[in-house]
This record gives structure tokens, sequence and C-alpha cells, in this order.
């Protein structure tokens, strides 16, 4: 008998969850084996407190070629102007979304961002953020129009004017339409604020040109460009933190000694894998091009949706990009109806939508990703039964034996690589 200890056992048992249960979180993604295996490489073992050629450790000659290089590779992928750095070694979103805070804030300065429940996210400050201990914020909102819920411009303007932040946030979390960066950059320059574009769940759109990008010249573009890496860029467990040139300097030392000691450089390796994978140099094991990839990411997201509005289902607004937003009917909670599809199989979110008059504890929506299941080789009909089959059972029209067979045969037959 071979012996297996409980980490191994835990690990092979999260192996095999995985594999067999349909993963509709929208902010995950199945990285190549190639970019996991890096994770668990002998560049765990450095410690590189500093920045390439400026290090306060011996022993960095291979290390500092391999930060270079990715950052080179994470320019070349997002930046047609020449007119930002990047610094690769922050370690999540949200960290990220500090170091920008730190850079150009001052204790009492203003943040602008997306209220919550409409889409924004828990690290661009809220009522309950620990950074409201140091800075006011102040959200804008969306408008309800025929074809769902978009951005208020007339409201972003009237905040812009009757806040005067120092800084605004433009990205979301839960928002499931484009929107157009230049725009809202050039409004927000134009009231003195200065902006940072949060693309962690639409970076692998924005890096093959299917939605607007934020990097753009003078006023029209973000200051700040931050995104995670494993969602639609679908690499590891970590962020990057883009800025324009001016900024870089006060950056990098918000970064290092500011927040952070010595980067993770077996992080930092895995998202250059994945950084090679979307510009072509390297291949996902379904040999799509990332471009492909994305473009059924984004049929598929929609053909998830047509299956869901079918079956009964409604959507907070028609999906652009690779996520869907359910509105719950008042009588079903949210944490419950999570559960239950996880029994059965579907993974999902429970989700605040816009207006939100639940707790978020038990909110009013379902949130779906289709990202995940796309790198799985999920094809559109079979995303749309998936959607039929999660609204059938939104409106209990359905079995869960019926649901548990359906999951069975549907994840057996998607591809699976580690």
């Amino acid at each position: 008998m071979v012996y297996m200890n409980y980490i191994d056992q835990l690990t092979k048992n999260e192996n095999t969850y995985q594999r067999n249960n349909l993963n509709l979180i929208a902010s995950e993604n199945y990285p190549s084996p190639n970019t996991l295996k890096l994770l668990g490489s002998i560049w765990n073992d450095k410690y590189a407190e500093g920045y390439p050629r400026k290090r306060y450790y011996a022993g960095n000659v291979n290390t500092d070629d391999l930060e270079s290089f990715v950052q080179s590779k994470a320019l070349e992928i997002f930046d047609n102007t020449g007119e930002y750095g990047v610094n690769v070694q922050p370690l999540s979103g949200s960290s990220a979304n500090a170091i920008v805070y730190m850079t150009v804030l001052d204790y009492g300065d203003t943040v602008l961002s997306l209220d919550l429940s409409s889409g924004g996210h828990l690290s661009h400050l809220h009522e309950t953020s620990s950074y409201s201990k140091f800075f006011k914020y102040a959200n804008y909102n969306l408008l309800s129009k025929k074809n769902g819920y978009l951005i208020d411009m007339d409201d972003y303007v009237y905040k812009l004017k009757a806040n005067k932040p120092r800084i605004v946030i433009i990205g979301f979390s839960s928002y499931p339409k484009k929107y157009e960066f230049s725009q809202m950059c050039k409004i927000a320059h134009e009231h003195g604020a200065l902006v940072l574009a949060d693309i962690s769940h639409i970076s692998g759109l924005v890096a093959v040109g299917q939605h607007d990008t934020p990097f753009n010249s003078g006023p029209e573009g973000a200051d700040f460009v931050v995104t995670t890496t494993h969602k639609t860029l679908r690499g590891p467990r970590s962020a990057m933190i883009f800025a324009k040139k001016e900024y870089m300097p006060a950056l990098n030392h918000a970064v290092f000694p500011g927040t952070m000691g010595g980067p993770h450089l077996n992080q930092i390796a895995s998202l250059g894998q994945a950084l090679l994978e979307v510009s072509g140099e390297e291949q996902y094991p379904d040999k799509l091009s990332f471009s492909d990839y994305i473009e059924m990411v984004i049929k598929n997201t929609k053909s998830l949706e047509t299956g869901l509005v079918e079956s009964g289902a409604s959507i907070v607004a028609p999906t652009q990009n690779h996520l869907c937003l359910i509105e719950l009917s008042d009588n079903i909670d949210s944490l419950e109806m999570q559960n239950n599809l996880e029994k059965m199989g579907i993974i999902t979110n429970r989700n605040s939508i816009p207006n939100e008059k639940k707790s978020p504890w038990r909110p009013s929506g379902l949130r779906l990703g289709a990202a995940a299941l796309t790198s799985r080789g999920l094809m559109p009909n079979q995303a749309r039964e998936l959607g039929v089959a999660i609204g059938s059972i939104l409106n209990n029209t359905v079995s869960n034996r019926v649901v548990n067979e359906f999951v069975t045969d549907l994840s057996s037959s998607l591809k699976w690589y580690y």
C-alpha cells in the first residue's frame, strides 16, 4: 500500500473534485501545466529584495534576467504607447490596489469608485474597508436602461465635481457590460483626478483587443493599471501594476521597501510562462491561440446566458464579456441556492446586484463565468445546455437527479490536463 499523508490526500481529493465539478466562478481559471509547474520550481528558493541589477542579496544573476524578461513581456502585450512601466512583484490584486493608494494618496484624500453592489470590488474602498480609516470614499452608480444596467455617466460626472477625488477607480468585479476607458479617463482627468484602472477580470480580453484598453496616451490613458493574473489571463495567483513612467519611481518604492519584502520569484516565473502563452510564443495544451480562447470565452458566456433566459432566469444585463449576473426571485435564498448547485456539481458564487436590498451574506444574485470551463474545452452548445440546467433548477422544473447526471456526463467529456 502506498502511504499518502493528509495533505497529499487532500490534494488528490481536490484534483478529483475540480475535475468532476463544473466551475463557473468568474474569477477562477485553469493555468497550463507548465505554468503550474513553475510555482513549485527552484525559483521558490530565492530571496531577491529590490529590483533587477539593484538587489540587497547576492546570487541573483538569473533572477534579474527573469524579472526583466517578464516585465518586458507584460509591456509588449499590453502597452502600445511606450508610456508605461510595470512592477510584477505584487502578490494579489487587492494588495496591488492598496500599493497604488500608498503611492499617490495622502491622509484624508478621496477615492471615487463604483458602488460595491453595482459591481465594484471590496478593495476599491467601501464602508467596511480598513482604508476608510485613512481615506474618504465616494461611489458612482449604474443607471437602469432598456438593455440592462449601464454606468450612469451623469452621476459619474456629478460625483467627480462634488467630491473632488484624488483618484478614480475604473474597473469592476461583477459588471457584465463593456465600457470605454478612454472616455472615463478623459473626464476624470478634466476634473483633476488621477485614474486607477482595475482590469483584473478583463485583462485577458484587453490583451487581445476584445475590450477597450486603459493603456492610452495622454489624458485618455489611465495613470495606473492593476490586474490579477489568474482570471481571464489564465496565469498564477499574482498581480501586476502598470503606471505611467512618471509614477514608476514612487510606485516601485511603495512596493519595496514600502509594503513588501522579497518578491516571490516562483510566481514571477509562472507569470512569465502565462504571458508567453498569451503572446503565442508558447501554447496552452488545447493548441488554441489565446485570441481564439478569449473569443470562445465570450461565445460560451453568451450561450450560457441564452440557456438561462430560455429556462426563465432573469439577467441583470445582457453580457458582453466573460461573466453574467443572475437576478434571483425574492423567494430564493442565494446562499441556499449556491449550496444546492454545489451539491449537484455546479460551482457558482452568490453576488450582489444593482440596488441590492438584501444582505451581503445572502444577496439577490448569482455570478457565473465561462473562462475556466472554456479552458477545459467547453463549447457553446454545451454552455447553453448548462444554462438551461441552472435556470431549470432556479425555477424548480427539473429534478436534482437529472442535473446530477447531466453534470457527470458533461464534466467527464471535458478535458483535464492535470
